[in-house]
């Protein structure tokens, strides 16, 4: 677990891959305070992983992360120019991302909550596809449906860059977990939440991902068909059917503060 330090300022990166309802809190000039992070009781295990390094490649290998337990997580992150607030929340690019404009009242169906107490510098989306794919007619149809379907593209992987970074902190983890972080901080890194541990691929597995999440949103929103696969960060295409690696079963839901 990492303290305080007086080591020259650094950056950390959050990833956040797979199936996930994010919720950013913002003040009143709608700069981003804080993140939460919700993954929807599905059953799914999740995984968690520190490395020393930004951009990690190749991407590490899914029987390096650490499982973590269903509760919640604060991640604690000072600044050595002191608390600040990040980013404006106009800077989560919307053309790549499902996000929901309305703020609903939260279920209590989750398992895992990632508090992380400041505001990004940087919010980078990836793992982006068109939910799309092809019937057994040959047609083009939609993946998802409902009122809440997303209406252009969605991301599976965001990725959130602090900068300026003294001090790390994240309580609640496994104590292998909070070891893997440099205690005192002193350098750069990056800490990766995996959202399915391993991945399945059959269609009741990730229907199951996308209603549990739907339903942790208050969402009109269903799985008529496979999602396309996503590219992680150093491998060109997923193998196709896999059980370890990288989540691939459903993405992320961005609920914009109102």
């Amino acid at each position: 677990m990492a303290v305080s330090s007086s080591a020259s300022a650094t950056q950390l990166d959050v990833i956040i891959d797979g199936t996930w309802v994010i919720l950013p809190r913002i003040d009143a000039s709608n700069n981003i305070i804080g993140v939460d992070v919700y993954s929807a009781a599905c059953g799914h295990p999740h995984g968690a992983l520190f490395v020393n390094q930004l951009n990690p490649e190749p991407w590490p290998s899914p029987m390096s992360f650490y499982l973590l337990d269903p509760h919640s997580l604060a991640l604690t992150i000072q600044r050595s120019s002191g608390q600040k607030a990040g980013m404006p929340i106009s800077g989560i690019d919307q053309t790549v991302n499902h996000c929901l404009g309305q703020q609903r009242p939260l279920a209590g169906n989750w398992d895992l909550l990632l508090s992380i107490s400041a505001g990004p510098d940087a919010w980078a989306s990836s793992d982006t596809i068109m939910p799309q794919t092809t019937d057994g007619a040959g047609n083009t149809v939609n993946c998802l449906s409902g009122r809440d379907a997303p209406a252009g593209k969605i991301s599976g992987m965001q990725t959130l860059s602090f900068t300026g970074v003294s001090a790390v902190k994240l309580c609640g983890a496994p104590a292998n977990v909070q070891a893997l972080i440099p205690s005192p901080w002193s350098g750069t890194g990056t800490l990766i939440f995996e959202g399915d541990m391993p991945y399945y691929p059959t269609m009741q597995h990730e229907r199951a991902a996308i209603t549990a999440m739907a339903n942790l949103a208050g969402m009109d929103l269903l799985l008529d068909y496979s999602l396309p696969p996503k590219n992680p960060p150093g491998q060109q295409g997923r193998p196709q059917p896999r059980i370890h690696t990288s989540a691939d079963c459903g993405y992320s839901i961005i609920v914009l503060p109102s």
